[in-house]
């Protein structure tokens, strides 16, 4: 069961199937598989479960017998008695309920008695159908894969313009099959509509490593971390198969995957780190969880983490690399108009030094996910104005009509950017330009003006100056608190022989990935003389 559960992390909004209420919409048109609903002009919403408590007998027959096609056919009609299904949503509303226990194999059947007495199968059935396979991708059979292909070709010839979410389903599919490589001619026609999030790229990665295409697998996971997201779990698990196939080569692959999750401040999982920890132990490393002390130092192989300390010529350098590369050589103007950020460097010239600077928009909401909260802005203003520090505010015009801003902009200076323009670069203009010692609040990890720097000994200074200049807001209660810089580089990193990984625990939210990390990993890798320094 943990299996399927993990599983269905990995699918995304599939997660929705195994929560608690089980919520769907109906819709006589189209189908949301972002929500797993579908949505009605009645707007009419119901429960799976109220479905199983209406039909007891039949739910048990579904999860729990042998059903032949009369079977399948008594239980549609029956449940088509229901006011709130419909033709439309019937077929989808029986898969669903095989999935309520994991049934993967009934909802395929079901898929199947389908097809072969002719039932009309809408887009939306084809492509949950296709990314049930993702469910049982560790005991495909050649047979299924062929099915994946054929029914791809299929809807293909019948709908050659296919919709953002069926698109993602269809790569699903194809990354499960060595015909993979096409999913790149989906995204091409995906990206007309909407933009690839991590499940396509993880898959796509997953595929590209377990079939020897490391270079396509590693710019899928770069796509991911540049929207802002995470991989997830079926791109690191096919990696560390990668690994495993040359004993020769383990060492470096797995080292390659620790310098990704150190370079782009990741921290994955537990149980992804540890299913690498015992990967580890097979090739002669020592793997396991440790304490990093305050100051910075591993209670297992005693080795200091990384401090953030710099000199003036280093941070002068990348002020000089973040002007010329960010600001006047990146696609700033894209989101920005030329005149508002001459208009903004005159007004830093003009106005500077800051002691900090409040990036306004995401501290706004900082305290509660899509929620504003004006007041949470004032009092983190609050915060540092008492501590007598000079503050720059950087926010959207449509914050203008704001009462709270009367306080903001009588305590510190405010610039207002456009509703389109790209924040982050002006608020780590506004930053590095007020010198060595300010710092900024914002919860944004600002990882593509780091790419932008393309040397990597400069990447590696902007990642220590901003892990030492960035303060974060998070909610406490009632309250706010001001999460601080750190001492020593809180990413993983390599020191010396040994490597110092950080993890999430496995109930973690993706809001923690932004907190100092408090678990960590140490990998070590042993010498072959005696092997005393294993833990």
């Amino acid at each position: 069961m943990a299996v399927y559960h993990r599983l269905y992390r990995l699918l995304g909004s599939w997660n929705s199937w195994s929560s608690k209420y089980q919520r769907r919409v109906l819709h006589q048109e189209s189908y949301n598989e972002n929500s797993n609903s579908f949505t009605t002009r009645s707007r009419k919403v119901f429960y799976l479960k109220d479905i199983i408590n209406t039909y007891p007998n039949l739910y048990n027959k579904i999860t729990r017998e042998d059903l032949s096609s009369t079977d399948w056919q008594t239980i549609r009609e029956s449940i088509l008695q229901y006011p709130p299904v419909t033709a439309i949503t019937i077929d989808s509303t029986i898969m669903d309920l095989c999935l309520q226990e994991f049934h993967v194999d009934k909802a395929m059947e079901y898929f199947q008695f389908l097809k072969e007495h002719n039932y009309p199968l809408n887009i939306a059935i084809i492509g949950k159908y296709l990314r049930l396979f993702a469910l049982k991708s560790d005991r495909l059979t050649d047979a299924d894969k062929q099915e994946i292909i054929a029914t791809y070709n299929a809807l293909l010839k019948k709908h050659p313009y296919l919709d953002s979410i069926t698109a993602e389903q269809c790569i699903i599919g194809l990354c499960l099959t060595d015909e993979w490589e096409k999913s790149e001619e989906i995204i091409k026609i995906l990206k007309f509509t909407s933009m690839p999030g991590t499940t396509v790229y993880s898959a796509i990665a997953s595929a590209a490593f377990l079939h020897d295409k490391p270079d396509v697998g590693w710019d899928a996971m770069r796509r991911i971390l540049l929207r802002k997201l995470t991989p997830q779990e079926i791109a690191y698990t096919s990696y560390l198969r990668y690994c495993e196939r040359s004993k020769e080569l383990f060492d470096n692959r797995l080292e390659k995957m620790f310098t990704f999750w150190a370079d782009n401040g990741e921290k994955t999982y537990n149980y992804i780190l540890n299913t690498y920890a015992q990967a580890a132990k097979n090739h002669s490393w020592s793997a396991a969880p440790t304490y990093i002390s305050k100051g910075g130092k591993c209670s297992k192989c005693s080795m200091q983490l990384s401090d953030l300390s710099f000199n003036q010529n280093i941070f002068q350098d990348l002020v000089n690399a973040f002007m010329k590369k960010v600001i006047v050589g990146s696609n700033i103007y894209y989101k920005s108009h030329p005149k508002e950020l001459e208009k903004f460097i005159e007004f830093i010239a003009r106005t500077k030094p800051y002691d900090v600077v409040i990036d306004g928009l995401n501290v706004t909401y900082a305290m509660t996910k899509g929620v504003a909260k004006p007041n949470t802005l004032v009092d983190v203003v609050k915060y540092f104005v008492k501590r007598k520090q000079k503050v720059l505010v950087l926010t959207r015009k449509h914050q203008k009509k704001l009462s709270v801003l009367e306080y903001i902009q009588k305590y510190a200076f405010v610039f207002w950017t456009n509703n389109l323009s790209s924040d982050d670069p002006y608020i780590l203009y506004a930053t590095l330009a007020s010198g060595e010692k300010a710092i900024f609040v914002s919860s944004d990890l600002m990882r593509q003006h780091k790419y932008l720097l393309g040397d990597n000994r400069l990447q590696w200074e902007f990642k220590k100056w901003q892990c030492s200049h960035q303060y974060f807001v998070r909610s406490s209660g009632n309250q706010f608190k001001i999460i601080s810089p750190f001492n020593f580089m809180p990413h993983a990193q390599k020191n010396s022989n040994s490597w110092h990984i950080p993890y999430l625990s496995d109930t973690s939210t993706n809001a923690e990935t932004y907190e100092f990390p408090d678990k960590w990993y140490c990998f070590h890798k042993m010498h072959n003389k005696n092997k005393k320094d294993q833990y």
